[in-house]
């Protein structure tokens, strides 16, 4: 596993000294102690690339299949996958994203898993990748003290259950009762993030980035 961090680095502190809360709290409540925080105009594809190609330089050879597994990906369409691959100059490859939020890696390398066992690629290249400041409010003490940024990418290949590394028994599954509990409302087809011509012709300003929280706008 090949991992890429910003460097800028954000402490509790920091965040003390601009939100209702201290080191002790976070600590206390998330065992976090620092994040870390990518510089303006750098996206989910950067990262994804920087670790894709660290993964790609340790195994020695490329890969038959891309999955980057993230849900802040560049855009909302075309997929990040396809860009990453792209960039990373294994040209066709299939390549798809796994928007399976915190779980996302997980999902992405059963997924690539299971591949290999069908035959239908040989070595794929999973990525785990996030720049969740781009949706989070930097002023909501519940998400800010929780999330940064950063990236991690691993070749999988077939092998034996008992070389190191290997992966063995998954146990997946899922709750869609608690979906409310922590949720990024607008953007999607229920509520879809209105756009500059329907805040003018409101007479709104709306959410000027379609990225909330909860009732809280980032934008």
């Amino acid at each position: 596993m090949f991992g890429v961090l910003p460097e800028r680095v954000v402490s509790n502190d920091d965040l003390a000294a601009r939100l209702d809360t201290s080191d002790a709290w976070i600590r206390s409540r998330t065992g976090i102690a620092r994040r870390r925080i990518v510089e303006p105009g750098t996206c989910t594809g950067d990262l994804a690339v920087a670790a894709g190609r660290a993964a790609l330089d340790s195994a020695g050879h490329g890969a038959d299949f891309v999955l980057p597994a993230t849900t802040t990906p560049d855009r909302p369409c075309p997929a990040t996958g396809p860009e990453v691959a792209h960039r990373l100059g294994l040209g066709e490859v299939p390549a798809m994203d796994v928007p399976a939020v915190c779980s996302g890696f997980v999902y992405a390398v059963t997924v690539a898993r299971s591949l290999v066992a069908s035959g239908t690629c040989a070595r794929p290249l999973v990525i785990g990748a996030e720049v969740y400041t781009s949706i989070i409010d930097p002023l909501d003490r519940d998400t800010a003290v929780i999330f940064g940024d950063g990236a991690g990418a691993v070749v999988l290949r077939e092998g034996g259950a008992t070389e190191s590394g290997a992966l063995r028994a998954v146990d997946l599954g899922s709750d869609g009762s608690g979906g409310e509990l922590i949720t990024v409302a607008a953007g999607g087809s229920r509520r879809p993030a209105p756009t500059a011509n329907s805040r003018a012709r409101n007479g709104t300003s709306g959410c000027r980035a379609g990225r909330c929280i909860g009732t809280r706008c980032t934008g």
